[in-house]
């Protein structure tokens, strides 16, 4: 149980579904940290495997842990809102169930966040497999960020980068889900959140140390095949996102670039549908390109030509070659 005598300096939010194999090892490195205010809510997303049992066992074993368990399965954007609803801290954290953390995840973040009085601070991180020695071998991802503040065209840009969309390489100051919350029952729902916490943040920071271990399983979203759902959603999500970053006047090469590589994997693995308005203003944006975004490789430059001046005989490529599902 929580100890309500405490008001903690930050709250580490975990969801949990079908991770047994890996919950101890998450929990035993959030029990370790080295930052004693905080809070670990543990939000049980009616898992049918012990992971409820487990939250329990380091609930009742620890006082900054407790358990919410939701009576049914329903996602990983509702297990988040509903530990957001739940935290007491001024900053939030978030933590997936089969991943783990350095032992200053939280100290050194939220005084990162406190010394440079910042509204949302990045941190890097490493992507791996296991939990042994040689993950201090293994290189951070971000290698050419610049530590520290960063103006709200530079944050953008750094979430829309490769691995900068994600929830959990970052802490928040709770102010910010006020009137944001995870949208629910979407895949990659980090899409559709992440980038309106950076435009409402006053105050951007970037840390250059590696506090999160990301884990590379099989079976989890990352990993999985491209299916109907994933294409549903992220075709609703990535056209939202940049609807609302053109409304509200941010435009880049970065911008560019993302929705123009995710637009091209979309129409490789989706069968067209006007009718549908998320379908018809990807395709119909994708076109709208002038020239062929920076950073492309020769690959995606010949695709981006092939869709731009014969999209028949890109349909007809893809489809001799299977690429739908």
């Amino acid at each position: 149980m929580k100890n309500s005598q405490i008001t903690p300096l930050v709250s580490v939010i975990v969801p949990v579904y079908h991770v047994e194999p890996y919950l101890r090892c998450c929990l035993d490195s959030l029990r370790k940290q080295s930052l004693s205010d905080i809070e670990v809510i543990l939000v049980d997303d009616a898992s049918p495997d012990n992971c409820g049992d487990i939250c329990e066992e380091y609930a009742a074993n620890h006082a900054h842990f407790m358990v919410l368990h939701q009576p049914e399965n329903r996602g990983l954007s509702a297990a988040r809102n509903l530990g957001i609803k739940h935290a007491t801290g001024k900053y939030l954290m978030f933590v997936d169930s089969d991943d783990w953390v350095h032992e200053d995840f939280c100290k050194e973040a939220y005084e990162y966040a406190e010394s440079h009085q910042a509204d949302l601070v990045m941190f890097n991180y490493k992507k791996t497999t296991g939990t042994d020695d040689a993950i201090e071998k293994v290189p951070a991802v971000f290698r050419s960020f610049r530590e520290g503040y960063h103006d709200p065209h530079e944050a953008m840009d750094m979430i829309l980068a490769s691995g900068g969309n994600a929830a959990w390489n970052k802490i928040y100051r709770r102010s910010l889900f006020d009137d944001i919350s995870y949208p629910e029952g979407f895949l990659y729902e980090d899409t559709g959140a992440t980038y309106k916490l950076v435009h409402k943040a006053s105050r951007f920071c970037f840390l250059n140390q590696a506090l999160y271990y990301q884990r590379k399983r099989p079976g989890s979203i990352t990993t999985t095949g491209v299916s109907k759902k994933v294409l549903h959603d992220r075709a609703i999500l990535n056209s939202q996102r940049y609807r609302d970053l053109v409304t509200w006047g941010y435009q880049s090469e970065m911008l560019d670039y993302r929705f123009a590589y995710f637009a091209l994997w979309y129409c490789v693995n989706a069968k067209k549908d006007l009718s549908n308005p998320d379908d018809a203003f990807i395709t119909q944006t994708l076109r709208s390109y002038q020239k062929c975004p920076k950073g492309f490789s020769w690959k995606l430059k010949l695709l981006f030509y092939l869709y731009k001046y014969s999209p028949l005989l890109f349909e007809l490529l893809f489809s001799m070659k299977g690429g739908r599902v």
